[in-house]
């Protein structure tokens, strides 16, 4: 039988040739990068506070596609390795070709008493310079205010640009006015939920007690309410929390009657984040579909959001197994980002992985490894190779190796992953416990039985230590320690294994899945070890249809036909 490796934590944040479409000119993209504070250091919340601003009034423009200031968090931080020696403004232009930003809305700004001036500045990303500035005047107590002249001044001057293949940006009078009169909070709750932006990195639960204060001021505070759930439900894990604030965010968006709006895309979408985060993905699949249907309603479906949101579902479906479907959503979404010329990005490059492991579990190894191949190549000429990203990628193509019987190779490159994320100091994290599974698979196949379990039990040390016994890579652990203790002769404590394994499979519903036919048909083996042929045959028989319902077409389900037929099955 194959080599079966760790998958779930390598589908983590793909190529066989570029789709030839049209030239067109594409949606302006905008990266808004945190403004600097130049004054005193009190007053450093205002840096978060007016980047979250910027971020909320570009959203509902139709004209201009703005980067999440999540998503900019998150490359960020896969990539502070690289960044670190970079001076600010380097780091800026970096981040922005990164994530394929066209331009960079950015400044600085001083309070003095009651006044604050803020430089506000408009960087071309293509040549790393100030296309333009402008300075604007105006008081603490009217911040707002002022934050709304940055906008539309930056969006002006931004009509004047002219960047090659992208859309001239012309906004309409009544965009400028939907910005003016959006719905604002009182100058005291928004200070404490300034306040929890700049603490969310590096004090999630500091940051989660402002934004309480500032709903407790004003309990209608929309950003707050969503910003409470992602914290508690993104980084804390408090799902159920998480989940009661993002539905009072949701009952007050409905009766402003504002459903069919970005904002409220975005939502559908962070509470879909939450469920699969808890692992209800149908849930998940439920809100995500809505964010989508929302992006086309508003005639959306050419921007990156709308391809964000079809990789997510493309990512649940991946998750419950369905192989075909979760194909079609990222090969979807693969024409979209094609078609904004978004193929030299990090999120590009993460999504050829996403198409890699489809086909990897598929059991079509040369396509898998041509889209892992792709990826790397981007990921190497955005010089992403001390990056999270990068680690799980040379995982992934250690796992097809080692399906190929390629164990040398296997193992090459998952110690390339292995000296990236001990690197960055992730060792007691489940991804490297994953690591430690797939390192202990290879010597299984070397025949260094005594090497393979103390890598698996490494691994187990760790996904213990988190509590993450109830989860899919858990129960893979448990069929992997199974498979030694077969091979040593050990059958009882090989059964037990593998009948933990199931159980952790059936509940999280997992029985139409690659991993569960891999599991039967090992079952199998070892009733037949025991002399149980009838148990055997019937094992056998259910994983060969359980290949068929997940979708793949390599050799082991023809062997697990062959052995229920054998038996009379």
């Amino acid at each position: 039988m194959k080599k079966r490796f760790f998958y779930g934590f390598l589908v983590f944040s793909l190529l066989l040739t570029f789709l030839s479409t049209p030239a067109m000119a594409k949606q302006l993209n905008i990266l808004v990068y945190p403004f600097e504070n130049n004054g005193d250091k009190q007053y450093s919340w205002i840096s978060a506070g007016m980047t979250d601003t910027v971020i909320n009034d570009l959203t509902g423009i139709r004209e201009v596609s703005v980067i999440s200031n999540a998503d900019r968090k998150k490359i960020m931080e896969e990539t502070k390795f690289i960044l670190s020696g970079l001076v600010e403004e380097e780091t800026m232009v970096k981040v922005g070709k990164l994530m394929g930003a066209n331009i960079i809305f950015s400044g600085s700004y001083m309070v003095s008493g009651n006044n604050i001036r803020v430089i506000a500045r408009l960087i071309n990303v293509e040549t790393g310079k100030t296309k333009s500035s402008a300075k604007l005047d105006g008081t603490l107590d009217k911040i707002f205010a002022l934050q709304d002249k940055v906008v539309l001044t930056l969006l002006s001057e931004t009509g004047k640009a002219s960047i090659a293949g992208v859309n001239k940006v012309n906004i309409a009078e009544a965009e400028k006015k939907k910005i003016k009169e959006k719905p604002r909070s009182t100058t005291a709750a928004y200070e404490l939920y300034a306040k929890g932006l700049e603490l969310q990195e590096t004090n999630p639960k500091e940051a989660l007690a402002y934004f309480k204060k500032a709903l407790e001021i004003d309990g209608n505070y929309v950003s707050a309410l969503i910003e409470v759930g992602f914290t508690a439900g993104g980084t804390l894990n408090l799902f159920d929390e998480a989940l009661g604030y993002l539905n009072r965010a949701d009952s007050i968006l409905k009766a402003r009657k504002t459903t069919n709006t970005a904002d409220y895309a975005t939502l559908m979408k962070n509470i879909g984040a939450v469920f699969g985060s808890k692992g209800d993905m149908d849930r998940a699949m439920q809100y995500f579909t809505d964010s989508q249907q929302i992006w086309a309603n508003l005639g959306l479906q050419n921007t990156a959001d709308y391809a964000k949101i079809t990789v997510n579902i493309g990512k649940v479906y991946l998750s419950k197994g369905d192989l075909n479907r979760s194909l079609k959503y990222f090969t979807d979404s693969q024409v979209m980002w094609d078609r904004l010329g978004l193929q030299n990005t990090a999120d590009y490059a993460r999504l050829l992985m996403y198409i890699g492991v489809v086909y990897r579990d598929k059991g079509v190894l040369d396509s898998s490894l041509q889209y892992f191949t792709d990826s790397q190549q981007i990921q190497d000429k955005l010089g992403l190779q001390n990056t999270l990203g990068y680690a799980a990628l040379m995982e992934s193509i250690g796992t097809v190796y080692g399906s190929k019987g390629d164990l040398n190779r296997s193992l090459k490159y998952f110690t390339d992953s292995q000296q990236t994320r001990e690197k960055l100091g992730l060792q007691n994290t489940a991804k490297y416990a994953a690591l430690m599974g797939n390192i202990g698979i290879v010597y299984k196949g070397k025949g260094d039985l005594n090497r393979s379990l103390k890598y698996f039990t490494d691994s187990r040390v760790i996904w213990d230590s988190l509590g993450l016994q109830n989860t899919a890579d858990y129960a893979t652990l448990m069929k992997n320690i199974g498979d030694i203790y077969g091979s040593k002769g050990d059958l009882d404590n090989a059964l037990k294994h593998f009948i933990n394994s199931q159980e952790i499979k059936n509940r999280l519903g997992l029985q139409n899945t690659l991993g569960y036919a891999a599991l039967l048909s090992n079952m199998g083996i070892l009733y037949e070890k025991q002399g149980y042929k009838a148990m055997a045959g019937r094992y056998y028989r259910n994983a060969y249809d359980t290949y068929i319902r997940a979708g793949y077409v390599g050799p082991n389900k023809d062997k697990a036909l062959s052995n229920a037929r054998r038996l009379g099955y």
